[in-house]
């Protein structure tokens, strides 16, 4: 049953346009802009700064693919139409599954999209592509989770949707996407270890420059670890929110 439901998600999702050009189109188009800006220059380990645009600009729009989640909650599980679905010989739970999974899977393959588009157009090295996929996917989940604990968590979708926002900001920030971070302290921890998207950029960095695998293992390890947190939350807050 939940594959089945999650095929028919998956081709709702296909119809939603504003959500591909938001989150596909876009951060191609600034990896385009910011690559020509950038031309050939090299970072200090002679890696192109292109594939540092790249990296960031695919990981970093995998935050916000959280939204996918929080909107489909919503409109089915939370909104006034909810009584459709409860309507059905279907559990709530069940559907709320199958919408994690597909929004996962769906979000996942957009940064694929982007992976392999600046691969064949821009010549950005990956490194393993199956590992850069896994690190992909992980980060996909995770940012899922984390939309699904607000829209089930918060009384107000608004407030919930800032909280989102914020959430993807104030990773990007971390990360030192607009400006660099300290090297020490907590701010240097946070920076390193402490958000998403300096664990996912950890991990792919490593792969393209050809690091040991142990650093892609530990940013991996916590990115998942990090979900398995957030799936007990998820959990505990949906058995009392859609009960």
């Amino acid at each position: 049953m939940i594959l089945r439901t999650s095929y028919f998600m998956f081709r709702r999702m296909l119809r939603g346009y504003l959500g591909m050009i938001i989150l596909l189109i876009t951060p191609l188009a600034l990896i385009t802009v910011l690559g020509m800006i950038a031309g050939n220059a090299v970072d200090a380990l002679g890696v192109p700064v292109m594939n540092g645009v790249a990296l960031t600009m695919v990981l970093g729009f995998q935050l916000y693919g959280g939204f996918y989640t929080m909107e489909y909650v919503r409109d089915d599980l939370i909104s006034s139409k909810k009584w459709r679905m409860y309507s059905l010989p279907y559990q709530a739970h069940q559907h709320a599954f199958s919408i994690l999974f597909t929004c996962t899977v769906f979000s996942a393959l957009q940064g694929t999209v982007m992976v392999f588009f600046t691969r064949w157009v821009y010549g950005v090295d990956w490194g393993n592509m199956v590992l850069v996929l896994i690190v992909l996917l992980t980060l996909s989940m995770l940012s899922q989770l984390v939309f699904l604990v607000l829209v089930l968590g918060v009384k107000n979708y608004k407030s919930a949707e800032r909280l989102g926002t914020a959430y993807g900001l104030v990773s990007m920030a971390l990360a030192g996407v607009w400006f660099p971070m300290p090297d020490t302290g907590v701010l240097g921890f946070l920076s390193s270890y402490g958000n998403p998207l300096s664990l996912g950029q950890n991990a792919v960095y490593a792969l393209m420059v050809g690091e040991s695998m142990d650093k892609v293992v530990i940013n991996l390890g916590i990115l998942i670890a990090a979900s398995v947190a957030m799936v007990m939350v998820a959990t505990y807050i949906g058995r009392r929110k859609l009960a």
